[in-house]
């Protein structure tokens, strides 16, 4: 998720299904998975034949991912953001390699919550195309995350309209399935009336479930 995003009306939608889903079925925790990648610090006002820089402090209070807990404070969540830059970075041979640390460490995170979680998968996108980057999310990562979960878990995954996909919901949905398992039971959120450009997938963690 870039900072840039935050705030916007795909947000109340995202926010409002998780909010729902955490009264629904009397869950308390969040754990965001916001794959983040910070936005430049550097864009420039135009004024006149001059630039100034566009104070930080106001994009700061306008796209700080963080802020979200003052939702959480109101409505007696615990909504923690896994903020860790979701980009390759010295240190990684390749992109897959550090793509699979990063999942581990979400894996490790899920792990630690013995009460029943709602995990938000959170990316620029969705699903992974063939070719694919740091907006997307793969099949494998979908279901590694599935795994880490318990029973009882519930995950809610953003996926953004594809371009030129007039049945975008129901492609998208199909490949959500194929990547949790055929026989996994997965839920529709939208708000049309909102924000026509967004949906999110929802599958609960089954004790019975091989994936």
């Amino acid at each position: 998720m870039r900072d840039w995003w935050y705030g916007d009306k795909r947000d109340v939608v995202k926010w409002g299904a998780i909010l729902a889903l955490a009264r629904k079925r009397s869950i308390r925790d969040v754990l965001q998975v916001a794959l983040y990648r910070p936005d430049r610090p550097n864009y420039r006002l135009h004024m006149d034949e001059t630039t100034e820089p566009l104070p930080l402090e106001v994009a700061r209070y306008f796209h700080d991912i963080d802020d979200i807990q003052r939702l959480a404070a109101s409505v007696d969540l615990n909504i923690d953001i896994h903020k860790d830059l979701f980009q390759w970075r010295p240190g990684f041979h390749t992109r897959e390699d550090f793509r699979t640390a990063y999942f581990n460490e979400v894996t490790s995170k899920i792990g630690e919550y013995s009460d029943p979680v709602i995990v938000l998968l959170d990316p620029d996108i969705g699903i992974a195309p063939k070719n694919y980057g740091y907006e997307h999310v793969t099949h494998h990562e979908i279901r590694t995350v599935l795994r880490a979960m318990k029973a009882g878990d519930v995950l809610l995954f953003y996926q953004h309209a594809r371009q030129g996909d007039g049945d975008w919901i129901n492609s998208t949905r199909e490949e959500f399935g194929q990547a949790v398992g055929a026989d996994v039971p997965v839920d529709t959120i939208t708000c049309r009336e909102i924000a026509n450009d967004v949906a999110f997938f929802v599958v609960e963690r089954s004790q019975s479930e091989q994936l």
